[in-house]
């Protein structure tokens, strides 16, 4: 019997997930989570994730049981050419945490886990601007990303992601005349994802090891949530900032904390104008984010530095400096931390020392 392309591929997907359970159970502590498979409904068959990490690693996504909110719980609106892979919801997930911090509409653009730029509304821009300056910040990365919204997509809007190649857009909610505009691409996918609280309650960190052992960790959070929070901190340096700088450097902070170490982010406006992600040395994440600035045309003075560990010595303040970044966001705690407030005392700059190290390694 000759088979349809279709029918081969369904029996492809049957085989595939047959290995995953329909349900999963973890017991921490004597206390049991059940987590149930996640499968959309798509001409009339139950579908999952279309591959893993990889096209060649088969997986399968899981929710907690009873749960209403976060990605397991996503709506497709459009389905696109053969649904989901394991990176676009993983992209989707940490993206949806990104956007969170921010009580405004915002927008994150993502790759591979880490944001290529993020955005937030000035005034009353509307979230075809803030999508624009999120995507301008690194617009050569941003092709093939996964955009995340915490606020509807509007015509607009969607007409401008579809200027460029985007595989997935993620948002609480799409208007109805922005749909038929994604109907232009068919391999686009759109999914609604109820907007997730920044300060909800959040399971231990897992990390299962190459010989199965496994650590469980506090999930991270940041205690500086807001601005009197960071008006809180100690500023060493004789300059303090200004209004709009502490608010630049709570906004690149936030973004900050969600990017893989070494991370630096460099912030202006309500927009980032250069994320650097999983460098091995400070100064060369510093450097490797001025030259993504300038290969782009942005002009960094008057910028905010955020650093997720301290800053090791001086060279990453002159490095700053002779770029006009005005101010400075780290934990401090470095043996040199005297010469580094030397340093931008020296040139200006104002820094605020959080006393909480944010590295991730997602």
């Amino acid at each position: 019997m000759d088979l349809s392309g279709q029918e081969i591929r369904r029996i492809y997907r049957k085989a595939v997930e047959e290995d995953f359970p329909d349900t999963i159970t973890f017991t921490l502590g004597g206390r049991k989570h059940q987590y149930d498979k996640v499968q959309w409904t798509v001409r009339d068959e139950k579908r999952g994730l279309r591959y893993g990490t990889n096209p060649h690693q088969r997986a399968a996504l899981y929710k907690p049981q009873g749960s209403r909110t976060g990605i397991g719980n996503v709506e497709w609106v459009k389905w696109g050419k053969d649904g989901p892979s394991a990176t676009n919801i993983e992209d989707g997930s940490h993206g949806s945490r990104i956007v969170s911090y921010f009580d405004k509409p915002a927008v994150s653009v993502m790759k591979h886990l880490n944001p290529s730029g993020v955005a937030v509304q000035l005034s009353n821009e509307g979230n075809a601007a803030v999508y624009r300056k999120a995507r301008e910040a690194d617009p050569r990365a941003a092709f093939g990303s996964v955009v995340v919204f915490n606020s509807p997509v509007d015509m607009e809007t969607a007409k401008e992601i579809m200027s460029t190649y985007v595989e997935v857009v993620y948002a609480p909610d799409f208007q109805r005349d922005a749909l038929p505009v994604f109907e232009a691409k068919k391999d686009i996918r759109i999914g609604k994802v109820r907007k997730i609280e920044a300060d909800r309650n959040l399971p231990p960190d897992i990390v299962v090891l190459d010989d199965g052992s496994v650590i469980l960790e506090d999930p991270y959070k940041t205690r500086i949530r807001s601005l009197e929070s960071l008006k809180q901190l100690p500023v060493p340096t004789k300059r303090k900032p200004i209004e709009h700088e502490y608010r630049d450097l709570l906004q690149a902070w936030w973004v900050t904390c969600e990017v893989r170490s070494n991370a630096i982010v460099l912030w202006r406006n309500g927009a980032s104008l250069a994320i650097g992600t999983g460098q091995q040395d400070r100064v060369g994440v510093l450097e490797n984010c001025v030259e993504k600035a300038h290969r782009f045309g942005h002009d960094l003075r008057g910028s905010s530095l955020a650093s997720d560990g301290f800053l090791p010595k001086t060279d990453n303040i002159e490095t700053a400096a002779a770029e006009g970044i005005s101010a400075i966001i780290q934990p401090g705690g470095s043996v040199e931390d005297n010469l580094v407030i030397e340093a931008c005392d020296k040139n200006g700059i104002a820094m605020v020392l959080t006393g909480e190290r944010s590295f991730r390694h997602f």
